[in-house]
């Protein structure tokens, strides 16, 4: 039947035993086997099947007395790419069986290789996915050091100004009201010292503001509800907006967390000064056991919710991204939305769960 299939001419070897096939096979020096599905006591799709898993994709087409779905199924299970019943086939047939199995056999060996490639990706992919990984965890690590450093110092700056700065100011003003009482006599000095002290009011209560504006001192002694709670005072001497607030906190949160929330407080309502042009905004916050919420919401003139990442001016955009990556920093999300004309939310969450509070 060989010798009658068109094309180059067919060479035939021939072995008699399992352990002699796969001998042969792993020589890798044939274009395709016929196997026996019987080899003594041994079984051919064993053969096939320990050839197919040292890696071995050339074309077997197994031979067996008789066929049925069951040794077909067998025979694709055993890796074989077809199989033919002896004595029931003629070189017709054959041909077209083995025309059949060596296009499987390419086809599987094609597969092989994009499985391969396939698999090389994704292991690649894995790699650059964990250095990626290492990479963001370190900056982010880096980047809650610069604020933890930043923080620190905005506390010590503050407590300065407050403290040192503030008493020296304190003490002039009260040498200066001794100084206009000891001269009662002279009205032009009067007036100048009168001039002087008026002037360290206004530097004390600058200096005051300054202090409060990089780190007001309830943030540390009181807690953050509190440090929230002075926020209308603060802003209503330089703003025209009404404040409401709500405010259900009952316990301190961690000093990390606390910090961030207030910080989204401080640019949130910068951002509604500059660019919202409203008159009223609230501010809620409450928490439970897993969370705490903050919300800031305004009645100014919004912008498209679908464009909140991107809106408005370079100093909105620059604020609301600053939220983003502090909030980040303590595992937080922020969600916004708004509509023209009708102002803005900002949704803030900080998990607590991993971060336990502090006393």
């Amino acid at each position: 039947m060989l010798r009658r299939l068109p094309g180059r001419r067919r060479a035939l070897d021939w072995v008699a035993s399992y352990a002699a096939g796969l001998a042969a096979v792993e020589q890798d020096a044939h274009d395709l086997y016929f196997v026996d599905i019987r080899l003594g006591p041994e079984s051919g799709l064993g053969l096939i099947r320990e050839a197919r898993r040292r890696g071995i994709l050339k074309p077997m087409i197994v031979l067996t007395g008789f066929g049925s779905d069951e040794v077909d199924r067998a025979a694709t299970e055993a890796g074989a790419n077809d199989y033919l019943v002896k004595g029931e086939f003629d070189h017709a047939l054959l041909e077209r069986t083995i025309r059949y199995a060596e296009r499987s056999a390419r086809d599987l060996i094609e597969l092989d290789r994009r499985l391969a490639e396939s698999e090389r990706a994704t292991r690649e992919l894995k790699i650059q996915t964990e250095r990626r990984a290492r990479a963001e965890a370190e900056l982010s690590e880096v980047l809650r050091r610069i604020v933890d450093d930043q923080e620190t110092e905005r506390r010590r700056l503050a407590r300065e100004l407050h403290d040192s700065l503030g008493q020296s100011l304190t003490l002039l003003q009260l040498g200066l009201d001794a100084m206009a009482r000891t001269l009662a006599g002279d009205g032009d000095i009067r007036r100048e010292i009168a001039s002087l002290r008026e002037l360290s009011v206004r530097v004390s209560e600058d200096v005051n503001r300054l202090a409060w504006e990089i780190r007001p001192t309830a943030l540390d002694d009181l807690g953050l509800q509190e440090a929230i709670r002075q926020v209308p005072a603060e802003w209503q001497s330089r703003c025209d907006l009404a404040f409401e607030t709500h405010l259900a906190l009952d316990r301190r949160l961690p000093p990390e967390v606390e910090t961030t929330l207030y910080r989204v407080v401080q640019e949130a309502i910068t951002n509604v000064v500059r660019h919202a042009g409203a008159s009223r905004i609230g501010i809620i916050l409450d928490g439970t056991p897993e969370e705490v919420r903050l919300i800031v919401e305004d009645d100014g003139r919004g912008f498209p919710s679908e464009e909140a990442a991107q809106a408005g001016a370079p100093s909105r955009r620059l604020g609301l991204l600053g939220i983003r990556e502090r909030l980040s920093l303590v595992g937080g999300s922020l969600e916004i939305e708004s509509k023209r004309g009708r102002g803005s939310t900002l949704f803030a969450r900080v998990p607590l769960r991993s971060v336990p509070p502090r006393p």
